[in-house]
């Protein structure tokens, strides 16, 4: 009986975790025919399917990866997109972790032997994926193609994003040829497919897309909620901090800040709940306002708002 291998993004999935999750699976089980049989790699996610993705993968006709909450001691995996433990899968501490396919910075897993740790400084991992299929000389299918673009372009925002580097649009016009679309016209399809996200319920809302950042010994937890529409979002901003105090209430965070980012206008709206100094002294601002602070030109958590807020630990 073959043995199965887990391929799991982080907690809270984008678009990018869960279909670079399922294009690495799809990656491993093709080379696992072709070099090394008896293993299954079963893609996984971690949380509910972000609007996009659920259209992504209900228009190009590919399985929902299944949710889990845990993996058993002696669990196979494979980690996309994260190599933090605070954004990791329950139980990865005594998982046999394999290889960690990742685009964000170094984050602390320790493993007992050495691992396949492939993470590049680039716009997403679905382009270290596609990047992946280049280099092992595999052609991915028209629908595996489409679905990693979809993921290269919501993460870099339309390449627009200062993570967005000369190998992004290499790979997007790459799995663009074998997608049979035009990058920018499908990133725009992906992206409108999400709405403004304002009749959202509010966890999903505020949350859907957020992550937890050890900052010395405290724990940040940033949010991030890409629309094509701000304002309508904001016109929730009481209810969205009533549910940020919740959070924090339940779960002892020293700080939620929100990004409330309009694609269009391309930039973001602050809004911080709990002890913001921390928010305050990272970008020169008072975040701590009715009606957020506007921050033009902010697109990405992971490079212009993460990385500033984790240089202060």
């Amino acid at each position: 009986m073959a043995e199965t291998i887990i391929v799991v993004g982080h907690k809270n999935p984008d678009n990018d975790a869960i279909c670079a999750a399922i294009g690495y699976a799809e990656l491993k089980n093709i080379l696992a025919d072709r070099d090394a049989p008896g293993y299954v790699y079963k893609p996984a996610r971690l949380g509910q399917l972000p609007p996009e993705t659920g259209w992504v993968l209900g228009k190009l006709g590919i399985p929902v990866p299944e949710l889990i909450d845990h993996v058993d001691p002696g669990q196979k995996v494979i980690l996309v997109d994260h190599n933090e433990v605070l954004q990791a899968v329950d139980g990865i501490e005594d998982a046999d972790l394999l290889e960690i396919i990742d685009h964000h910075r170094i984050g602390g897993l320790v493993t007992a032997g050495p691992i396949k740790f492939h993470n590049l400084p680039i716009g997403s991992s679905a382009t270290v994926v596609a990047k992946e299929f280049e280099r092992e000389g595999i052609e991915p299918s028209k629908e595996t193609a489409a679905m990693l673009l979809s993921a290269l372009m919501t993460d870099t925002v339309l390449l627009k994003s200062p993570t967005a580097t000369k190998s992004d649009h290499y790979q997007a016009e790459w799995l663009a040829k074998f997608a049979g679309v035009d990058a920018m016209e499908w990133g725009s399809q992906v992206i409108k497919s999400r709405g403004s996200g304002a009749d959202l319920p509010i966890d999903r809302l505020v949350a859907a897309d957020a992550k937890e950042f050890q900052v010395g010994d405290d724990i940040v937890f940033i949010a991030q909620r890409e629309t094509v529409d701000g304002k309508a979002v904001m016109e929730r901003e009481a209810e969205m901090r009533d549910y940020m105090k919740k959070v924090i209430a339940e779960n002892g965070y020293r700080s939620f800040l929100l990004m409330v980012t309009d694609i269009i206008e391309e930039g973001s709206t602050f809004i911080c709940e709990g002890d913001c100094a921390l928010i305050d002294k990272a970008f020169g601002i008072s975040v701590d306002v009715p009606g957020g602070v506007w921050m033009p030109g902010v697109l990405s958590r992971k490079k212009q708002v993460a990385a500033p807020i984790l240089a202060l630990g």
